[in-house]
This record gives structure tokens, sequence and C-alpha cells, in this order.
């Protein structure tokens, strides 16, 4: 059963590699390739929202975010090691880690906007707020990384617990296809290249905007 879109594959992996280079590029102090990098992060970021709302099926919020009674059943579930529903898509939990690693996401790139090293770089609104501001805004800048990095090992450890159970989940973000589903009915798609074109134009203006400007 194909299970993910294209988009949803290469943001996936995508999203990791560019977190991954704009910690090394901050680490190395290469301020211009971190600041390009995070504009590729914003430009993904927000096709990622629109995709939750136009895409394909299963990559939908109203499709995969459900209320704690679900959470809490599907927890349950996974705890006794019975009864576990399986899922072409984001299980009640795993959508929690999707909900939350956007908004730390959202919390990282918006900081950096004011962060500042008070010696060479800046970003491109830390004129906008005060220095004790931009300050403040440059260390919640750093500790968030940490809580991004959390939740990153959280979701590695919940994927080694699902492969584990003999769901594939990491092929399927390879292949976008599953061989495990019986009585799961199969999402519909949406042909990846509106996404990636969404994309392509939300980076040039995010780049200009953050960057070129």
């Amino acid at each position: 059963m194909k299970v993910w879109d294209g988009f949803i594959r290469g943001y996936h992996w995508l999203q990791v590699m560019l977190l991954v280079a704009c910690w090394w590029t901050a680490e190395e102090g290469e301020m211009e390739w971190h600041m390009s990098l995070a504009a590729c992060l914003v430009a993904l970021w927000v096709t990622r929202l629109v995709w939750g709302v136009l895409g394909s099926s299963n990559a939908r919020f109203s499709h995969f975010v459900q209320g704690p009674q679900a959470v809490t059943h599907f927890a349950r579930c996974l705890l006794v090691g019975k009864g576990v529903p399986r899922h072409a898509g984001h299980n009640p939990l795993g959508a929690l880690m999707v909900v939350a690693l956007l908004l730390l996401i959202a919390l990282q790139w918006i900081s950096g906007l004011f962060a500042t090293d008070e010696i060479f770089t800046e970003g491109p609104l830390a004129s906008w707020v005060s220095a004790d501001t931009a300050t403040w805004l440059t260390q919640w800048h750093h500790l968030n990384f940490n809580l991004i990095t959390g939740l990153v090992v959280l979701h590695i450890a919940a994927v080694v617990l699902h492969q584990w159970r003999g769901e594939p989940l990491v092929q399927a973000m390879v292949t976008g296809k599953r061989d495990d589903l019986r009585d799961v009915q199969a999402p519909v798609l949406v042909p990846a290249w509106r996404a990636w074109g969404v994309f392509l134009l939300l980076w040039a203006v995010s780049y200009y905007l953050i960057v070129a400007g």
C-alpha cells in the first residue's frame, strides 16, 4: 500500500538534514550559511503547513491530529502490547510528535530572526527589539534547539519500538509503501510536485527576506 507521498518523505529527510546543517554552521561560526539554510527551513516549514490543509489525506492535520481519548487509548494499547491499531499514516502519539516538532521549529526560526551575537551577526529583525530582548531571544534560540534535540531522540526511540513490533516505519518513509497493513483504508495521495512548487516559491521569498534583503 502506498502510504506517503513524495513531499512528506522528502520533507522528513530534508528537515533532518537542515536541522543538522543549521547546528553545524552555527557551531563553526558560518553564519551566512546558517541563515541561508534557515531560510530553506522556513520555506519547508510553511509548505508543510500548506500541505497539512491541502495535501494528501493522511498528511492533513484534520486526519491525524486526534483528541485526548484517542491518544490515551492508543498509548494504553501500546503499553500492554495488545490491540494496537495500525494506521496508514501518523498514529495518535505520532501526531503529537509532529505538532510538537512543528511548534518548536517555528519558535527556533522566529527567535533566530531576532538573535544576535552582539559582534558580527544578527538576525534580520534584531534591530526591531531592544538589546535585552534580542539577548533573551538569542538565549532561547540556543535552549530551544536542545528541546528539539530531545524530541528527536524520543522520536527515534518510538520508531525503534514500532520497528521492533513489526511496523516498517523507516522503510515506509523511504519507499512510501507498507506491506503490513490489513483492513486499513489506503490514503488518497496528492501529486508531490504541487508541494515542491510551493516550497521553491517560498524558498525564494524567504531567502530574499532573510538573507538577501
